[in-house]
């Protein structure tokens, strides 16, 4: 995007997105005005889609896929309350369930699963406990080094780019003494000395780029979620530190290696923050913009909408791009139908539809890369939010044999196997798709490095909606192949997804029609992808 005015832009995107069914043309509190049962029992009118090959949206900095941690050491779990931090998992879900690295055969599942995944945009995790666990002494060859390796080898393989990121310190050397020998206020204290704490992420950086040769990692962060009470980022007796001192030393210290990979924040949690670049005095140090989300929800369900945050986003990325930076979503999930222990919520079908739709809607708000929590996770510390099954949350051990994760390997996994990193979003605009007051159907449609198309429609109305598609600017002949997933195929791990239909596309012949089953995700692309294929990573 060219930067415009901003007041200019936010209300011609504002309006955009109304008529595109990005965001959906109703208040919060009409959200709330009349109950789940009757927005369920309407339908939502038929639908046209207008894609527009000749108008570019954005061009995303990242892509899309999932956070990957090399962090097995266990973090405290308090079953009774902590009486500084009243987290249960101290460490969330940010560590476990990785087999260790010499076991080939554990590994090449999940290669085989991140391929079909298509995984390409990935949030690699560490705690500097790994790398330095006293002052100036770092250690490069260790079970979590090489899990790291692991990881880092994959995305070097497979072309993937990575957001490389220390999720915490946890060492007592750089923790506030009064928290040291405590190893709950341990995993929350920010650096006691930021020179330090630059120095050594600095030295883990240059040996992963210059000793290792890592070309995969594109961005850094240098702390996880540094907010609220609960934070990794916390001085006694519980204050949240300033940012900018460690984006500083951080800066600062890849600098005067040569480094110049930027780094990103503020990597806080909460959703797309009000647009107040005020509240930030770090902007100078940032080479990207990031930020989490875990409670959105359905419109329609009127606990806390997407629709406030898809413009509140546009206005950040138009500001961001507009500097010259991406802006990301370097996590994001959803808690709104339960989480924590081993509760199943997040990998919910509702929950993966959920995300799925956040993905569509923010693709044409202008965000540059998604990173969903978590591609290898327990799921009995604060939630089942994995993509691939790895952990035995009842006898608490690895498995022999990794399987799909139901609904989230489906749903999100549909996203990240058919979009290319660096892909196009194109002008998609959706006309009808309500149920009521509420936009029910959403669609985002991206054109890839090498020309390959991919539309995804979701409509999360418990009735099918028939549309009808309209292609302008089409110059090529072309077939866009049909793959989906809907509520009748919930929870099943067994899915295996071909390519259900192909309608052709041409410069004298750009329309079709078909009907979009309920509670779903439909992709079309020119993709032609047989169930054994890889996912598209980069062109």
């Amino acid at each position: 995007m060219k930067p415009r005015n901003l007041r200019t832009f936010g209300i011609a995107l504002s309006g955009w997105l109304l008529a595109s069914g990005a965001m959906g043309a109703t208040t919060p509190a009409e959200n709330a005005a009349a109950p789940a049962s009757a927005v369920e029992a309407e339908a939502p009118k038929d639908v046209r889609i207008t894609a527009d090959l000749a108008t570019a949206i954005n061009t995303m900095r990242g892509g899309i896929g999932a956070s990957w941690h090399a962090i097995e050491e266990p973090i405290p779990v308090s079953e009774k309350p902590h009486p500084v931090f009243h987290n249960k998992s101290h460490g969330g879900s940010g560590w476990g369930a990785y087999p260790p690295a010499e076991d080939d055969a554990a590994w090449a599942q999940i290669d085989r699963h991140a391929r079909w995944l298509g995984l390409d945009w990935n949030r690699v995790e560490f705690e500097q406990r790994i790398y330095e666990p006293e002052r100036g002494r770092f250690s490069w060859d260790n079970p979590e080094m090489r899990i790291l390796y692991r990881i880092l080898d994959w995305c070097e393989r497979n072309k993937a780019d990575v957001f490389l990121q220390q999720m915490w310190g946890n060492v007592k050397w750089n923790t506030f003494p009064e928290w040291r020998d405590d190893p709950v206020t341990r995993v929350h204290s920010g650096p006691l000395s930021m020179e330090d704490f630059g120095e050594g992420l600095a030295t883990l950086v240059e040996h992963l780029v210059k000793q290792r040769g890592y070309t995969c990692i594109r961005w850094v962060c240098i702390n996880n979620e540094p907010n609220g009470n609960w934070s990794w980022w916390q001085e006694p007796p519980n204050r949240v530190m300033p940012l900018k001192p460690g984006l500083a030393a951080v800066r600062k210290a890849l600098d005067a290696r040569g480094i110049r990979l930027p780094v990103s924040g503020p990597d806080l949690t909460g959703g797309v923050p009000e647009f107040n670049t005020a509240k930030f005095d770090f902007h100078e140090l940032l080479g990207a913009y990031d930020f989490h989300t875990y409670d959105e929800d359905f419109d329609w369900r009127g606990k806390r909408p997407m629709q406030p945050f898809d413009a509140r986003t546009a206005t950040w990325t138009e500001w961001a791009h507009a500097h010259g930076k991406p802006l990301f979503m370097s996590e994001f999930g959803t808690m709104a139908n339960g989480w924590g222990g081993d509760h199943p919520g997040p990998g919910s079908y509702e929950s993966a539809l959920k995300d799925a739709e956040l993905v569509v809607r923010r693709l044409n708000a202008g965000v540059d890369g998604f990173n969903r929590w978590s591609f290898i996770n327990r799921g009995d510390l604060d939630g089942q939010w994995q993509f691939i099954e790895t952990w035995d949350r009842k006898s608490q051990k690895l498995l022999h044999d990794y399987t799909p994760h139901p609904n989230t390997y489906f749903l999100p996994g549909l996203l990240t196997r058919f979009i290319a990193k660096h892909s196009t979003v194109l002008a998609c605009a959706v006309d009808g798709g309500k149920a009521g007051p509420w936009q029910r159907v959403f669609a985002a449609l991206l054109r890839s490095p090498k020309g390959n198309l991919t539309l995804a429609v979701v409509n999360d109305a418990p009735a099918a909606v028939d549309v009808a598609f309209d292609f302008r600017g089409v110059s090529n002949a072309a077939k866009l192949w049909r793959y989906s997933v809907n509520q009748s195929q919930r929870d099943r791990a067994d899915l295996k997804i071909e390519p259900e239909a192909g309608f052709p596309l041409s410069s004298s012949s750009a329309s079709f029609k078909d009907r979009v089953a309920p509670m779903s995700l439909t992709i079309y692309s020119t993709y032609k992808l047989r169930h054994a294929d890889n996912g598209i990573i980069a062109e």
